[in-house]
């Protein structure tokens, strides 16, 4: 027998379903990109790594790459805020501004350090560690304190 779901039971599926369809979808997302990055790429650049300057692609490749990309890490960020609930849109917030307050701070702090001979020069690879894991370490901070 199954029970009768509350209209608030039933929104809190539909959303939860919606929320694994986009994590979904945004991992597919990122593994095309990785994989016609690499599979394009007719030069021995690396994008993640900041070997710009040897990496050729067409053109066109390169124009639907760089839609993807900011269709996968801008546009579908900002989506996913209208299909998660209050609370966990707080958490979201407080984490992504969490770590761009980091990173905007973090970056030039690593570049000073480098000039002074500190430590080894900033990489597209670093920035985006520095970003991404900060940001998921405030997020857990601010999981942790709203429970």
């Amino acid at each position: 027998m199954t029970k009768d779901l509350s209209p608030g039971e039933a929104r809190t599926r539909q959303r939860n379903r919606r929320e694994i369809i986009t994590y979904a979808f945004a991992g597919v997302i990122g593994m095309v990109l990785g994989a016609v990055t690499v599979l394009a790429d007719k030069g021995s650049g690396d994008l993640f790594f900041g070997q710009w300057e040897t990496m050729v692609f067409d053109p066109t490749i390169a124009v639907i790459l760089a839609v993807t990309i900011v269709l996968g890490f801008i546009a579908l960020p900002f989506w996913s805020f209208t299909v998660i609930d209050e609370l966990v849109r707080e958490r979201n917030l407080i984490g992504y501004t969490g770590g761009g307050m980091i990173v905007m701070g973090g970056a030039p702090a690593w570049a000073v350090l480098h000039s002074g001979g500190l430590v080894p020069a900033p990489s597209v690879a670093g920035v985006w560690a520095l970003g991404f894991f900060s940001t998921m370490i405030v997020f857990a901070i601010a999981w942790i304190r709203s429970r």
